[in-house]
């Protein structure tokens, strides 16, 4: 749940370049010095005045003498003219004011000089923002995240439920640098290539699906190609359908408390029922679990990738709210080479319930999951129907005998193969 949405400035909620060039252009002009073009000058934004003049000048000003002195040109003709063609982007006050009617705390971190951030955000977005925070002189600007840090502790915004949104790869920067999730725009400066590459945890092309992504109104359909954005979802802390072999589970990042307490808002669950978790093999069951025995060991060779989750004693290292706070973990690998990716991406479990509503049959197609959950969550991951259809058999391995607690996609005959007598169902 994104409870605070910190935006980038120029380029996200200001269409500025136009300004910016003109002002650029003017100096030029007056120096004799080529100027550029608009497009050229979307290269040149984003790191702050000083670096913008280093890169439309010609590379004998580059020396921080001369940059000065064209700054001292450059601010006063672009402060008298930044609002001849600026605006804001269509749709975005729009988008902000309906994120402050659902009660999402929204601010504003610019590369701009403060007093100039703030004036700028009051005129064309007035009583909008609870805090704008621009360039401070002694602190450095984006992508370092000092200004990000004093912002979010302004605000008092926990890292695990903040976004930053931004248009260019020095934003995506700044929410990584930040310990942040970044979604990029992509009706900015910089491209949909740019901002992939840069690793953005989210992409919105218009205002509208930003407002949908921050508040969960759409839900996305992703294909088999979308594993790297199932993951990035899910480091995002939202909540994305994915498919298994047994029937397809709605996850979330375990380690992210505010990210599985949607899980149980989304499915309606009672939140005294604990979760079981997704995992790739045996070294990441040894991140959340203790004093595993060598049966599990014996019966993940046996049976991993597969529909067998094991109960063990839990390490204590997710939050309480996945095992309930209980004593114990239910783990299982999944025999899905798409899910399998998504968790050797995201690089931790996920707990990872049926993606059904609470007391409604369990999912075995994408098209099943969205009839139940459409709008409630950010992502399905259309691997397909289910192989097996029914879910894991679920054992208990913290008793002697291990004790079958469901009886699912793994037969009570196969599991006394390897731990001889069984207990249970």
């Amino acid at each position: 749940m994104v409870t605070h949405v910190i935006f980038d400035l120029d380029g996200t909620l200001l269409n500025t370049i136009d300004d910016l060039a003109d002002a650029c252009n003017w100096v030029a002009r007056r120096h004799g010095w080529p100027t550029h073009t608009v497009e050229e000058y979307k290269r040149f934004v984003g790191s702050g005045m000083a670096r913008l003049a280093q890169r439309f000048v010609p590379e004998d000003w580059r020396t921080p003498e001369r940059v000065k002195q064209v700054l001292e040109e450059f601010m006063p003709y672009y402060d008298a003219h930044k609002q001849d063609k600026t605006a804001p982007y269509a749709g975005m006050p729009e988008a902000v004011a309906a994120l402050k009617d659902a009660g999402v705390t929204v601010a504003v971190l610019s590369n701009k000089a403060h007093p100039m951030a703030r004036a700028v955000v009051e005129h064309y977005y007035p009583g909008l923002f609870d805090d704008v925070q621009g360039a401070e002189e002694g602190a450095p600007v984006k992508p370092d995240p000092i200004l990000l840090r004093r912002l979010m502790e302004r605000l008092g915004a926990p890292a695990e439920s903040t976004l930053f949104v931004g248009d260019s790869d020095v934003d995506i920067r700044t929410a990584k640098n930040g310990g942040l999730p970044g979604c990029g725009v992509l009706w900015g400066f910089r491209t949909r290539e740019e901002l992939e590459a840069e690793g953005a945890d989210l992409l919105a092309s218009t205002p509208e699906e930003l407002t949908a992504l921050i508040l969960r109104r759409r839900t996305d359909t992703l294909g088999p190609d979308g594993t790297d954005r199932a993951a990035g979802l899910l480091r995002a802390g939202r909540l994305v359908a994915l498919p298994t072999e047994t029937v397809y589970g709605l996850a979330a990042d375990a380690l992210q408390p505010g990210a599985v307490e949607g899980i149980y808002a989304a499915k309606g669950r009672p939140e005294q029922k604990p979760l079981n978790v997704l995992v790739d093999g045996m070294a990441m069951v040894e991140t959340v679990c203790r004093d595993i025995p060598p049966l599990a060991h014996q019966l993940a060779r046996c049976f991993w990738p597969g529909p067998l989750t094991m109960i063990l004693p839990s390490a204590g290292t997710l939050p309480a709210v996945v095992n309930a706070g209980g004593e114990t973990q239910g783990v299982r690998c999944p025999d899905q080479e798409l899910t399998l990716r998504v968790i050797a991406a995201l690089g931790r479990p996920l707990a990872a319930p049926s993606a059904n509503l609470s007391g409604r049959p369990s999912p075995k197609t994408a098209a099943q999951v969205l009839d139940g959950l459409g709008g409630r969550i950010d992502a399905v991951l259309d691997g397909g129907p289910c192989g097996v259809g029914v879910e894991s058999t679920i054992l208990d391995l913290t008793v002697t005998p291990p004790r079958i607690l469901r009886q699912g996609g793994l037969s009570r005959a196969a599991l006394e193969e390897v731990c001889g007598e069984v207990d249970g169902r």
